[in-house]
């Protein structure tokens, strides 16, 4: 899986930013605070999901500029391109869209399989780490560097291994090794103990108190069979009661199946009305009586002419240009507020700005800098100027004394030349010199420093470039006024009707529109009311047509149904509804009285035989009942006989409280082996995981720690409390005893191996966010190597503050250039 490109919408101090990524190992460099720690989590939480709350991250990365929060992912996997964006923080709506620009569905479930097996916190500790993760190495022992990896090799491993440890410890602190532990099953067991002999001993007292005990039991035996016996007889009584509801029914249903003998109408009568009928006369009469014959009377009125119909006739021309321009109007007065709110808004830019620059430079806001401007820092006597001239010196002295010695002059002259050039090129390179004064002449204040000028170029250029645009922009505003009121003019003959002019354009424009919309409605009426009389003559007759042609319509449908009126097929529509209502009576018995039921009620004889099963049925009950009733009386007997020969009253308490004991440790020993098992099967299942991965990783890891360190050493050793290696002369070393350097490498070499072995699952890509400042100029260099090497199989994104010579341009992306 690959990054191809990454946009921003909004995202801490993104704003509509993108980046390609156009090779698998991506250098990004950029100074600090320009944004790699912003970006890479921003790609985390792109994948995987943003931050909710401070609990889940420090920074929640909210846009600087009020812009939408979120963003999209390009990536690339098995050939196919898919578009991941996420849109708000606290909402988040997640889209992915394929390489023809359609959605997917259930974007969740399919983002989980095209990352899995690989949750956010797997990904974290396995593809992504920077120089904290480092620093932690020095302080952890072999077992907590193994149990550190046993987490990235599983899903949830620390989840399972906290699990296991709760587990056990449950089962450690309910059962002990020894009799004498205080455990809660132990003192189970004691307690049961001495009730089990306290039982023997007052059992072999009471012989005459078993018997009774024999006797008891089979009473309640007895009992038990009655109740059974009951449990039948009312299941019984409850089956015939529900078939005497059924007879009801039964007889219902002959009752409506017998045929009508007083009906107004036949049979095929009812049958022709159907449902498409009975619409279409209800629909015809409801158009006949919705027919309006108007009177035939004078309807003419006379309309006194509107004062705005006489100004329309007095300026037509004027007025009805107006009317033309009015979307012109409107147009111009949408782009002057579009202008003037965009002028606000620059203004407010600006204003920000201007106290932004006049607090950096003392008041005055200095000019840009040209791009070819020679300005340079001021430089002092330095040490290595010194050097220079006192070599150059010595140089002078060694050359005049070759000229001075006659014999083997050549050491002088060429130890004299060598120092001599050497001293002058020093002398040259760090000779002293003033501050650049070219920054006098664009206005920048004395003793500013260099730095100060350097950052503060964009914003200068912004604000050049923001009073230029606010200047063009007050022009076309000025341009939009001009046309306003060029078109306004044309109203002047509607000034007494129109707001003062002290009112906004919007407000001039909604009354000309109102104005216009009356006298256009005055010079309809005036040409309607000529002609309304004529219309209505028209019109009274088209109606009485259409009312003749409605009645012959609907009495056709009469005469095919044979009733005479309206009134007649509304009786005709009452027995159909009436022989509907009993159709669905019986559909309604069909489906609550099956034929096998029907055949049981006529086989059993009818509503008055099953009754007089249910009354045969209920006197049995009643005799079982006193049956039960002697059998309590009897076991009440027996058990004041048990109470009289018991020596011990409390011999049954006993019992029942062994009987509880026996439950309780059942339960207790259940929950123990429970738990040990659980955690047992946890620790080997993650055991197996991590431990079919270890002898590559540790063979890899090996293999990069001795490239970073000269092959100095050549050997890891895990132990349970301690890690160690083995230099190339077999002297053993342990972690905390390396330097700084030398242990972040092994966590590196160790972290790299791991990530190799698991992302044959999925080949996520790897970010390292400036994780080798500690490194020293060769072991960077191999570092370098390395990870050119990684990404010949996997997309490397290096984040680095620090310009690196061993990339090829082509990888290197220059953030702050971005």
């Amino acid at each position: 899986m690959e990054i191809k490109k990454i946009h921003i919408t909004g995202f801490g101090k993104f704003s509509n930013f993108d980046l390609d990524l156009q090779n698998d190992l991506q250098v990004i460099y950029g100074q600090n605070e320009t944004g790699k720690s912003t970006l890479r989590q921003f790609i985390t939480g792109i994948l995987f999901g943003f931050a909710q709350n401070k609990k889940q991250s420090n920074n929640l990365y909210e846009p600087h500029d009020g812009s939408q929060y979120g963003g999209s992912l390009v990536l690339e996997k098995d050939g196919h391109l898919w578009t991941i964006s996420r849109t708000g923080r606290t909402q988040s709506e997640l889209a992915i869209n394929d390489e023809q620009a359609q959605q997917v569905a259930n974007p969740e479930v399919f983002l989980n399989q095209l990352l899995a097996p690989f949750t956010q916190d797997s990904f974290e500790n396995i593809f992504s780490f920077d120089q904290e993760q480092l620093n932690e190495i020095r302080s952890l022992s072999g077992k907590e560097l193994s149990d550190r990896l046993l987490r990235f090799s599983a899903v949830d491993a620390d989840h399972w291994q906290s699990l296991s440890k709760n587990l056990d410890k449950n089962a450690s602190d309910m059962f002990g090794l020894t009799k004498t532990a205080k455990r809660p099953i132990n003192q189970l067991i004691a307690e049961h103990e001495q009730l089990a002999h306290e039982l023997t001993v007052m059992g072999s007292e009471l012989a005459h108190y078993r018997h009774n005990m024999d006797q008891r039991t089979q009473a309640l035996k007895q009992i038990n069979d009655l109740k059974n016996q009951l449990n039948d007889l009312d299941s019984r009584i409850q089956s015939f009661t529900k078939l005497v509801e059924l007879a009801g029914l039964l007889n219902q249903k002959k009752e409506l199946l017998q045929p009508l003998t007083n009906g107004q109408f036949s049979e095929q009568q009812i049958a022709a009305l159907t449902d498409d009928l009975e619409q279409r006369v209800e629909k015809l009469q409801s158009q006949i009586k919705g027919v309006y014959l108007e009177k035939a009377e004078d309807k003419s009125t006379v309309i006194a002419e509107n004062p705005l119909l006489t100004i329309y006739k007095n300026n037509r021309t004027q007025l009805d240009l107006l009317e033309k321009s009015i979307p012109s109007l409107i147009a111009e007065n949408n782009l002057f507020d579009q202008t003037d709110n965009q002028v606000k808004n620059l203004s407010d830019r600006l204003n920000h700005l201007n106290k932004s620059l006049k607090d950096k430079f003392g008041g005055q806001i200095p000019k840009v800098l040209p791009q070819n401007a020679n300005i340079h820092a001021h430089r002092s006597i330095t040490t290595f100027f010194v050097i220079g001239v006192i070599l150059a010196l010595a140089g002078i002295a060694g050359i005049a004394k070759g000229f001075l010695t006659p014999e083997f002059p050549y050491p002088f002259w060429f130890c004299g030349a060598g120092a001599l050039i050497l001293g002058l090129l020093l002398a040259f390179f760090e000779h002293p010199r003033k501050g650049s004064s070219n920054l006098d002449k664009y206005q920048y204040p004395a003793g500013i420093s260099l730095t100060t000028v350097l950052d503060s170029q964009n914003d200068l250029y912004e604000y050049e470039q923001k009073i230029q645009q606010f200047n063009e922009l007050e022009k076309q505003k000025q341009s939009h006024v001009s046309k306003i009121n060029s078109i306004l003019q044309l109203a002047s003959s509607l000034k007494k009707y129109l707001p003062s002019s002290n009112q906004a354009h919007d407000a001039f424009i909604d009354q000309i529109q109102v104005l216009l919309n009356e006298i256009k409605d005055e010079r309809q009426s005036a040409v309607l009311s000529q002609e309304q009389r004529k219309l209505s003559d028209n019109n009274r007759q088209q109606q009485m047509n259409h009312l003749n042609q409605l009645k012959a319509d609907q009495q056709q449908i009469f005469n095919l149904l044979a009733v005479a009126d309206y009134k007649n097929f509304q009786a005709l529509q009452a027995e159909k509804m009436a022989s509907k209502q009993r159709e669905n009576k019986l559909d309604n018995i069909k489906q609550l009285l099956t034929p096998a039921q029907e055949a049981q009620i006529q086989q059993l004889g009818g509503i008055a035989a099953i009754s007089s099963k249910i009354q045969q049925l209920q006197s049995q009950k009643e005799d079982i009942n006193q049956t039960i009733e002697d059998h309590n009386q009897l076991l009440l007997t027996i058990n004041a006989a048990l109470l009289n020969d018991s020596t011990d009253t409390d011999y049954q308490n006993k019992l029942q409280q062994k009987s509880d004991l026996e439950t309780e440790i059942n339960n207790s020993l259940t929950d123990y082996f429970a738990n040990k098992l659980a955690a047992s099967w946890i620790n080997e299942s993650l055991y197996q995981i991590s431990h079919e991965r270890m002898p590559m990783i540790k063979t890899k890891a090996e293999k990069y720690f001795a490239q970073l360190t000269a092959n100095r050493y050549r050997q890891i050793i895990f132990d349970d409390r301690s890690l160690s290696v083995v230099d190339d002369l077999g002297e053993h070393y342990y972690s905390y005893e390396l330097s700084k350097g030398s242990s972040e490498q092994l966590y590196v070499a160790l972290r790299l191996a791991f990530a190799e072995s698991v992302a044959s699952e999925n080949t996520l890509p790897f970010l390292i966010d400036d994780s080798f400042v500690n490194f020293d100029a060769k072991r960077k260099n191999v570092m370098d190597q390395l990870l050119n090497h990684l990404a010949a199989d996997y997309q490397v994104i290096y984040f680095t503050a620090n310009q690196d010579q061993n990339f090829s341009e082509r990888n290197i992306i220059n953030l702050g250039e971005a």
